[in-house]
């Protein structure tokens, strides 16, 4: 009798199981039941926050639930057997719903400096992205991101980015650092627990970066991380994850670690929204251009070597360059 009085109760205030299911949003069902998309699909989070999956993509079970908390798609079926199981996370552009109710925050899509400013300053909107704007954080030279003569590698093709992460909603960086595949260095993988990819110039990881799915081009494009991806990224980090000086952290740790694994001295892991390492471990190269031609290569974030450097940090060298403390962070957009 006492079962069937439990029951009763827990039906009258909506707790039994079918209300359960029948509530689960798209990303939860997709999260629980580890579907398999066949096309590129959108679905929505329980606050309606649009996130477009790309095909051969699952959602990762340990995923978050909503758009703010970071929402993790895995590798299915998209690519090789190398690249199965590689992890990327949605960074959403635009108004982001953040409960029930409809409350909105926007993230506004763009290249920021937040040398001055943590929560950073933008400047350069990604919709007048064809023009040629310099970011100067205090050096005698800047930063741009259409165009070189230098010899290092710029996006893929910038406005094609632009135009499909906006058409989108959003667009997807990689969730840990790249990391070595034993015995072949010409790919690599973006999943936890790897040897760090570094030793490479910023060329080769362009070139990595975009022939990662080369037989998916009219699914999804992949492509070394930009300054658009990465700054945007950066703002919905410290507007969703409660690190509003994310911006800012110092290097994790002194000594190189393999990925998803930097911590400070008291196990603090360096992840935020679900993104890993982004203030430490390696310094990763983008397509930012350096002005100064002898050392047109940008790399930011802070290194196991660098106990100056932090989450947004600047640094150059030349398309040479190839050290133990530099690596790369890829982008996949649809």
């Amino acid at each position: 009798m006492d079962k069937v009085i439990n029951y009763i109760d827990d039906y009258n205030n909506g707790n039994n199981k079918e209300d359960e299911e029948e509530t689960l949003s798209e990303v939860e069902e997709a999260i629980k039941n580890g579907t398999v998309y066949e096309n590129n699909t959108t679905i929505y989070d329980k606050y309606k926050n649009p996130v477009k999956v790309p095909q051969g993509f699952k959602l990762a079970q340990d995923s978050g639930t909503d758009v703010t908390k970071g929402i993790v798609i895995e590798d299915a079926e998209a690519g090789d057997e190398v690249s199965k199981g590689n992890q990327y996370v949605w960074i959403p552009i635009g108004d982001v719903k953040t409960n029930t109710e409809g409350a909105i925050t926007t993230i506004n899509f763009g290249r920021y400096e937040f040398e001055t400013n943590t929560s950073g300053v933008m400047k350069q909107s990604a919709d007048n992205y064809a023009e040629v704007v310099e970011i100067d954080v205090g050096q005698e030279y800047n930063y741009v991101e259409l165009t070189s003569e230098a010899g290092n590698t710029i996006a893929k093709n910038l406005g094609d980015f632009i135009t499909k992460a906006r058409a989108s909603g959003g667009y997807y960086i990689g969730r840990y650092e790249a990391g070595k595949v034993e015995g072949n260095t010409n790919t690599f993988n973006i999943k936890k627990g790897q040897e760090v990819y570094n030793k490479i110039t910023q060329p080769s990881a362009a070139n990595l970066a975009r022939s990662l799915y080369n037989n998916n081009n009219d699914n999804f494009e992949s492509d070394l991380i930009n300054s658009y991806g990465l700054d945007t990224a950066i703002v919905f980090i410290q507007m969703f994850s409660g690190d509003t000086d994310y911006s800012k952290q110092t290097r994790i740790q002194d000594a190189l670690t393999i990925t998803g694994n930097a911590h400070d001295e008291e196990n603090n892991y360096d992840v935020r929204c679900n993104i890993y390492d982004l203030a430490g471990n390696v310094t990763e190269f983008n397509t930012e251009t350096y002005t100064d031609s002898s050392v047109p290569c940008v790399r930011r974030g802070g290194s196991h070597l660098n106990s100056n450097g932090y989450t947004t940090f600047r640094n150059r060298g030349n398309t040479s360059d190839n050290g133990t403390s530099v690596g790369f962070r890829t982008i996949l957009y649809l």
